[in-house]
């Protein structure tokens, strides 16, 4: 069959690219390898908490063995399911700041992907339900709002970090981050707004919209240097699709370069390592993998504070009724309403902060700590805005139906090494001021007994993890760049007809979770492709 358009993933970027080129009278088939999202539970904003170590929602990758983590290896979630990240995802709305896209714009020398061009997308995609100025739209289909419901704990955070010398910040989205707030989120009076909220379910009864589920892009199929289609597994066998225009991948940055290599193009070296015939060799196609990541402090606090049990027993019940009932209550919180923009060893410093300190109002761990035992507790998540490490992305196999290789290579740079060790004592001494001191009962990691800098290291080693904001590994840049895989307009080199428009062509990530951008990249680059 044919289409004008085939998007290759049905996340966040792919939501809106097909949005917009729907409504511009495009026949579009988007392909997507997870299910619907139709199940009540994920438009609960509580409701992803539950899921964070699995659901049918997720793939898990693990990474390869980390040497600098001491042999590590660690697990980094990735939606499969309509709306990818959007619909299991945190819902934090957040944008960077103006310098992070300074550094896209140089790269391309193109105003287009400046901050001032992409508060255009932002503005038109938002539709906020407190601010209403040139930084904020109010008619757009992604619903923002404030958290609907914010418990003791997280009031006490914002007046201790106030009272530590740092403002109080009622907007991160406006290119000011410094400070300390509650962050906005995709959510609609007390319901998550995934992608497919606001850009799929309002054209899902057009016959110009097609969506394959359950549905993996092999490969992508070129003649003469030219993408013409794709093929498809599906029900246990290989089918192929035909595009009149373009072929758009969309499928993440540890996806989208696996389809590149898997149909050519890529590093020859590595094509060659799996017997994959090279097309265009692009060096740069899962190169400059990078990520936020995190470190946790935990400690134990008084009953009554955050949200520990809250999902159990009669609590449980009670606090599903009054969400049923009443549209309120902890269910309509994603349980880390606050963060503060900061530099650990200086709260003056207010340019680019590099740490966002998110405050969780339970123990917040992961499959690396889980010995500890639950209770009643908060977690001081430090993390890394703009780390200096390069990861990359591989193929394990020729067989496109095997997972790729993951690189993380966390703290394989000293300084981002250094940034945590200041972070992790920096939160050390916010539990130590009042009036959060008042809660805190306990520490329980990294625990008293990591005292020294050596210890302190080998415990960020063993508990760093993703933020789950992974970039970069389809690189826009300058031809003369040899690790650009897309120019400014978001085309892959040597190759017609295809492109890129998700996270992974981000050069340098920013400074916030990646779903608001992700969106408006995908705007902006549906707008240059129809303006052409």
């Amino acid at each position: 069959m044919k289409y004008d358009y085939i998007i290759i993933g049905g996340g966040s970027a792919g939501c809106v690219t097909a949005n917009k080129l729907v409504n511009n009278k495009a026949n579009v088939l988007l392909i997507e390898e997870g299910g619907d999202y139709k199940n009540p539970f994920l438009k609960m904003p509580a409701g992803f908490i539950p899921m964070l170590d699995g659901s049918p929602y997720h793939r898990f990758h693990k990474t390869i063995n980390q040497e600098q983590l001491n042999g590590r290896q660690h697990d980094i979630a990735q939606g499969k399911i309509l709306g990818g990240g959007s619909s299991i995802n945190g819902m934090v709305y957040m944008r960077g700041r103006p310098s992070d896209y300074e550094i896209w714009e140089k790269e391309v020398d193109d105003k287009f992907w400046s901050w001032e061009h992409l508060l255009n997308s932002y503005v038109t995609l938002e539709g906020n339900q407190r601010l209403n100025n040139k930084y904020h739209g109010i008619n757009g289909p992604l619903k923002v709002s404030d958290p609907k419901y914010v418990v003791k704990g997280t009031d006490l955070y914002i007046k201790t970090m106030q009272g530590l010398g740092l403002p109080f910040n009622s907007d991160f989205n406006d290119g000011n981050q410094y400070g300390v707030g509650l962050m906005q989120l995709t959510t609609n009076y007390g319901k998550r707004c995934s992608a497919v909220d606001a850009f799929i379910d309002p054209i899902r009864d057009n016959n110009k919209l097609n969506i394959k589920l359950k549905s993996i892009v092999t490969k992508i199929i070129i003649e003469k240097n030219k993408a013409i289609g794709v093929e498809v597994f599906e029900k246990g066998k290989i089918n192929k699709y035909f595009a009149n225009n373009e072929v758009i991948i969309t499928a993440g940055t540890y996806i989208s370069p696996k389809i590149l290599m898997h149909s050519g193009i890529g590093d020859e070296k590595e094509l060659k390592n799996h017997n994959i015939k090279t097309i265009v060799n692009l060096k740069g196609v899962g190169k400059n993998l990078q990520d936020h990541h995190e470190v946790p402090y935990v400690v134990s606090t008084k009953k009554g504070y955050g949200y520990f049990k809250q999902d159990k027993g009669l609590r449980k019940i009670i606090n599903g009724l009054q969400y049923i009932l009443f549209n309120s209550g902890p269910v309509t919180s994603n349980a880390a309403e606050t963060c503060a923009f900061l530099n650990p060893t200086d709260l003056k410093d207010n340019i680019d902060p590099p740490i966002k300190l998110y405050c969780v109002q339970i123990m917040y761990t992961d499959r690396d700590t889980k010995d500890i035992k639950p209770n009643h507790g908060l977690t001081l998540t430090s993390c890394i805005m703009n780390p200096k490490a390069r990861g990359d992305v591989k193929l394990s196999s020729a067989n496109p139906l095997d997972l790729p290789l993951i690189n993380p290579n966390f703290f394989s740079n000293q300084d981002d090494l250094k940034l945590m060790i200041d972070s992790v004592k920096f939160a050390r001494s916010v539990v130590k001021s009042k009036p959060l001191s008042d809660i805190v009962i306990d520490e329980t990691l990294p625990g008293k007994n990591i005292k020294t800098n050596e210890d302190l290291i080998n415990y960020c080693k063993r508990t760093v993890k993703t933020n789950w904001h992974p970039v970069g590994t389809c690189k826009m840049g300058k031809e003369d760049d040899p690790y650009a895989v897309l120019n400014n307009k978001l085309q892959v080199y040597g190759i017609e007809n295809l492109r890129v428009f998700d996270v992974s062509m981000m050069p340098k990530l920013v400074s916030g979770n990646t779903n608001a951008p992700a969106m408006a990249i995908a705007n902006n680059a549906v707008n240059i492709m129809l303006d052409e």
